[in-house]
C-alpha cells in the first residue's frame, strides 16, 4: 500500500512541478503589451493625448509617435491645452480597451489652421522630432495632465500613435506549484526509502531458520507450530531418546544401571542423591514455575540446536540409503540411549557423554540470570500474542517489537518531512502590523482633505520651472529692448504700464543724454514667486528678483491675457527700503475680486481709492488708513514744493488708479497684495499770461520748454500695497512703488 501511495505522490509531484515550470516557460505571457490608434482618423491640426490615457498603469508606459513630417509634443495641464485649442479642430486619444490592443479616439470639428503652438508659457516641457518620436511619460506634478501633438499648426497633426506597457498578467501560481511539486517528489522518494525490508532472520533458509519464522497472524500460527514440533521430534528421535518428563525420571535416567558397565569396563558413575523431601520430588513447574520456565527455555534451545543439526544432516543425504518415508518411520520409534556404549542425555536432550565416550556427571541446571530468551513455539506454550504465554520476566521477547518501533519511527520521519515541505514557501520579508491610524490621519481622511483643499485652492498655473523660464525670457527681451532703445522689441514680453514707462524712457534718452535708464530686469536670482490658481484668463503671477545691477529687489508683475498669449511684464517696481515681501503659498494662491472684502480689512478697490485720496490731499481723511511710507512722503513733498515754487500758476494734482489692470492675490496669512497703476497728473495754469517752463525731459513730449498758458504732465505710478486680514491690524502697507514721466503737453 505504501508503495502505491509513493507512486501516486511521485506522479502528482511531477505534474505540479511541470505545470509550474510551464507557467514560467511555454505558457509565460508576453512581457509587454502595445495598443495603437486605429486607422481612418480624420485629420486635424492638433492631437490631444487625454489624461485617461496618461493614467494608464499609473503612467508607467512609453509612447511612440510616427509622422511623415515634423512632430511637436507639449506637456501641460488639461485645462491649459483645452484653453489653447479653443474652437480649433482636434483629435482626442483616450484610454486603451480591456485587451490593450487599440486606443480610443474622438474627432472634434473646428478651425483647420491654428498658430504654431510651440513655445507657449503653459507648456511644462516640449519635445520635437522628425518622422518618429519616442516618449516616456512622467507626470510633472499633481493634477490632470495632457499632451498636445502638432506639426506646425497648419499641417495635420500625427495620429499614428502606439503605447507600450509592461504586462501585469503574472504567473502567481508558478512558484507555489513548483514548491508543492518538489515537496511531493521529496515525500515520494522518502516513502520509497522507508519501504519495509525483509529482515535477515526472515530470509528463506534450510533447516530450523526457515521453520523458526513465526507468522504474526495467530490464526496461521498453529500450523507453523505443528510443523516445528514435528521437525523437532524427528530430530530428537534420530539423535537421542525422548527426554524424561519429570525431574525424578531425569535423575533416575542419569543413574547407572546396577548391572551395566561402561564400554571400557570402568565402574559406573555414582548414583544421584536421594530425594530429600516430597517437594523436591514434584515437577519444577509446580514448586518453582520461574525456574521451570527458564529450564524449559534452555531445553528448547538445546533441542532446536539438535534439530538444526539433524535437519542439515538429513538434508544432505538419506539415512542409510532409506527413503524419506522410511526415515520418518524410524524417527517415530524410540531410541534406546540406555544401552551400553551410548552416551546419556539430560532432561533437555543434551549429550552427557564426552567425546571419547567417557561418562561424566551431569551439571546442575542453573537459573537464567539474564533477560528472557526467545524460544521456539511448542505444544503447551502460546505464541507471544497468546494468553497462554507467561507474563513477566519469563515471557519471550518478540523480535517484531523492534521492527514495529522502526516502522513507527519511519512514519514519524515521513510526517516530519511532510510538515517541513509544507512549511516551505517563497521568501517573504517580515512584515510588522501597521499601527492603528487615527481617523483624521487615515488615507481616506487625507484624500478627502486634499480633495477639499484642491477644490478650494486648485493647482498653480505655473510650476517653478515655468516661472524661471518665463522670467529668463522676460529679462532677455527687456535687455534687448533697453540696449536698442526700441520699444518694438519689448512687445513680445512687455505690456501695460511697464511698456509705457520704458517707451517714454527710450524717447527721453534719445534726446536727453543725461536721462537715466530704466531699472534693468534680471532673472538670475528668484527670491519669491506668487502664482494664481485661476483657470480663466487673464492670469497673473508675481516674481521677486534681484540682479547685480539692481540696488533693491524688484517685484515683477506678469499677466497672461489669453490662452494663446505668453505672460507679459506689466509692472516692475523696486521694494521700498525697510519693507519685506509677504509670505505666500508656494502651491499657488487665489485671486481676490477687487470689490470683495472677504477676510480682509478692506476690499482692494476701496484701498486703491483711499490711496488715491491720500496721495492727492495732504490732509486726507485716509491718512490713518496707511502706514507711514517713504513713497507717500516723497509724493506729498514733491507736490508741496511745486506749488510753492510756481507763484505764477495754479497747480492741480491727481492720482487715478487703473482698476482695469489691477491685480489682487491672496497671501498666506489671509491678506492680499494689490498691484495697481496710478496715473499721476500735474496740471498747471498760468496767471496773467505768465511764462511757465518745463524741464528737458518734459520738453520731449510738450515740444518746448516755455508756455504762457499752462501745461499738463503725466507720470506712471505703479504701486504694490498689502491689505492685512480682517480681525487684526487695519493699516495698509505700501511695499513697492515707482514713478516715471510718460507724457506731457502744452495748453
Amino acid at each position: 500500500m505504501r508503495f502505491k501511495i509513493a507512486i501516486a505522490l511521485a506522479v502528482l509531484g511531477l505534474l505540479l512541478l511541470g505545470a509550474g515550470i510551464g507557467q514560467r516557460t511555454i505558457w509565460l505571457p508576453p512581457a509587454q503589451l502595445t495598443a495603437s490608434v486605429p486607422a481612418g482618423v480624420a485629420p486635424a491640426p492638433l492631437t490631444v493625448i487625454s489624461p485617461d490615457l496618461l493614467k494608464t498603469r499609473d503612467g508607467q508606459f512609453s509612447m511612440t509617435v510616427k509622422s511623415s513630417g515634423p512632430i511637436q509634443l507639449a506637456v501641460a495641464r488639461e485645462r491649459d491645452i483645452a484653453g489653447w485649442i479653443g474652437d480649433a479642430a482636434h483629435t482626442t486619444i483616450g484610454a486603451a480597451n480591456e485587451e490593450f490592443t487599440a486606443l480610443s479616439s474622438k474627432s472634434t470639428e473646428g478651425a483647420a489652421e491654428v498658430p504654431n503652438p510651440a513655445g507657449s508659457d503653459m507648456w511644462v516641457a516640449e519635445e520635437k522630432a522628425t518622422g518618429e518620436l519616442s516618449y516616456t511619460w512622467q507626470a510633472p506634478g499633481h493634477g490632470d495632465w495632457a499632451l498636445l501633438l502638432s506639426s506646425d499648426g497648419k499641417a495635420a497633426a500625427p495620429t499614428d500613435i502606439s503605447v507600450t506597457v509592461d504586462n501585469d498578467e503574472g504567473t502567481p501560481w508558478a512558484v507555489p506549484l513548483m514548491i508543492v511539486g518538489s515537496a511531493l517528489l521529496a515525500l515520494a522518494a522518502l516513502l520509497f526509502v522507508l519501504l519495509p525490508r525483509k529482515s535477515k532472520a526472515a530470509e528463506v533458509v534450510p533447516g530450523r531458520r526457515a521453520a523458526g519464522r513465526v507468522p504474526a497472524d495467530p490464526a496461521t500460527g498453529a500450523l507453523e507450530v505443528a510443523k516445528i514440533v514435528a521437525a523437532r521430534e524427528s530430530a530428537k528421535a534420530a539423535a537421542a531418546a525422548p527426554a524424561p518428563a519429570t525431574i525424578a525420571e531425569a535423575r533416575k535416567a542419569d543413574a547407572p544401571s546396577a548391572d551395566l558397565k561402561s564400554d571400557d569396563g570402568s565402574a559406573p558413575a555414582p548414583a544421584a542423591a536421594a530425594v530429600s523431601d516430597a517437594t523436591s520430588a514434584l515437577p519444577r513447574t509446580l514448586h518453582d514455575p520461574q525456574d521451570a520456565l527458564a529450564g524449559d527455555a534452555a531445553a528448547s534451545k538445546a533441542d532446536a540446536g539438535k534439530a538444526d543439526a539433524a535437519g542439515v544432516a538429513d538434508a544432505g543425504k538419506p539415512d542409510d540409503g532409506k527413503k524419506p518415508q522410511d526415515a520418518k518411520k524410524d524417527s517415530d520409534a524410540p531410541d534406546d540411549d540406555s544401552k551400553p556404549g551410548s552416551g546419556g542425555s539430560d532432561a533437555s536432550g543434551s549429550d552427557t557423554s564426552g567425546n571419547d565416550g567417557t561418562p561424566f556427571k551431569r551439571k546442575p541446571r542453573q537459573r537464567n540470570s539474564g533477560g528472557p530468551k526467545r524460544v521456539a513455539p511448542a505444544e503447551g506454550l502460546g505464541t507471544p500474542e497468546s494468553p497462554a504465554a507467561p507474563e513477566g520476566k519469563g515471557q519471550p521477547k518478540d523480535k517484531d517489537g523492534g521492527k514495529n518501533m522502526s516502522v513507527k519511527a519511519r512514519w514519524g520521519a515521513a510526517l516530519a518531512a511532510v510538515l517541513l515541505a509544507g512549511s516551505v514557501s517563497p521568501a517573504m520579508a517580515e512584515t510588522t502590523p501597521a499601527a492603528e491610524t487615527p481617523a483624521a490621519e487615515t488615507p481616506a481622511a487625507t484624500a478627502e482633505a486634499s480633495a477639499t483643499e484642491t477644490a478650494t485652492v486648485g493647482f498653480p498655473n505655473l510650476l517653478t520651472s515655468q516661472v524661471q523660464r518665463i522670467a529668463t525670457s522676460v529679462a532677455t527681451i527687456v535687455a534687448s529692448g533697453d540696449n536698442a532703445k526700441n520699444a518694438k522689441e519689448l512687445e513680445p514680453r512687455v505690456a501695460g504700464m511697464a511698456l509705457t514707462m520704458r517707451t517714454a524712457n527710450y524717447q527721453i534718452r534719445a534726446t536727453v543724454e543725461s536721462e537715466a535708464a530704466a531699472e534693468p530686469v534680471n532673472a538670475t536670482k528668484l527670491l519669491a514667486n506668487v502664482v494664481s490658481t485661476t483657470a480663466a484668463w487673464p492670469r497673473s503671477a508675481m516674481i521677486v528678483t534681484q540682479g547685480e545691477n539692481n540696488a533693491l529687489p524688484q517685484l515683477l508683475t506678469l499677466v497672461q491675457a489669453s490662452a494663446r498669449e505668453n505672460y507679459k511684464l506689466i509692472q516692475a517696481t523696486p521694494l521700498l527700503p525697510g519693507q519685506t515681501f509677504p509670505k505666500v503659498d508656494k502651491e499657488g494662491t487665489k485671486e481676490v475680486a477687487l470689490d470683495s472684502a472677504d477676510g480682509l480689512a478692506m476690499s482692494p478697490e476701496a484701498a486703491i481709492s483711499a490711496l488715491s485720496d491720500r496721495l492727492t490731499n495732504e490732509h486726507s481723511k485716509f491718512a490713518a488708513t496707511f502706514k507711514d511710507s517713504l513713497y507717500v512722503t516723497s509724493v506729498l513733498d514733491l507736490q508741496r514744493q511745486v506749488a510753492a515754487d510756481a507763484k505764477d500758476a495754479e497747480y492741480v494734482f491727481s492720482h487715478k488708479g487703473e482698476l482695469e489692470s489691477a491685480v489682487s492675490l491672496r497671501t498666506a496669512d489671509g491678506g492680499a497684495m494689490v498691484v495697481v497703476g496710478y496715473n499721476f497728473g500735474i496740471d498747471a495754469t498760468s496767471k496773467q499770461d505768465a511764462t511757465l517752463t518745463v524741464g528737458d525731459d518734459a520738453a520731449v513730449f510738450t515740444g518746448g520748454t516755455e508756455t504762457t498758458k499752462g501745461f499738463s504732465l503725466n507720470y506712471a505710478e505703479p504701486v504694490v500695497m498689502y491689505i492685512p486680514p480682517a480681525g487684526g491690524a487695519t493699516e495698509v502697507t505700501i511695499i513697492s512703488a515707482n514713478r516715471a514721466l510718460v507724457g506731457g503737453s502744452f495748453k
